[in-house]
């Protein structure tokens, strides 16, 4: 398997067992995906394929990163979701 094939499923084992992290594991995990979807857009722009970009749900991501101790542990494990839905479209688009 490769890097970005291995951490979607770490960002999915994470979502399963949200409860068992401290917030310092969910925020490294949460900006961690975050940088890897921002890394995947830019490869995919530069290689002069069509990406679209979803800025709102980096946003959101980004303030529940900003505020872990104070979001529920289904709001986190919903944005680890969506963060690894959203590498693995990138590495697709990527790889076509």
């Amino acid at each position: 398997m490769t890097k970005t094939t291995d951490f979607i499923a770490e960002l999915v084992r994470a979502a399963n067992e949200v409860e068992k992290l401290g917030p310092s594991e969910k925020r490294r995990l949460l900006e961690r995906g975050l940088s890897m979807a921002r890394a995947l857009r830019e490869l995919i722009l530069k290689t002069g394929k069509v990406a679209p970009i979803n800025v709102a749900v980096d946003h959101a991501i980004s303030g529940v990163a900003e505020n872990i101790e104070e979001i529920s542990n289904l709001t986190v494990s919903r944005s680890l979701l969506a963060l690894a839905e959203e590498i693995r479209r990138l590495r697709i688009l990527n790889n076509s």
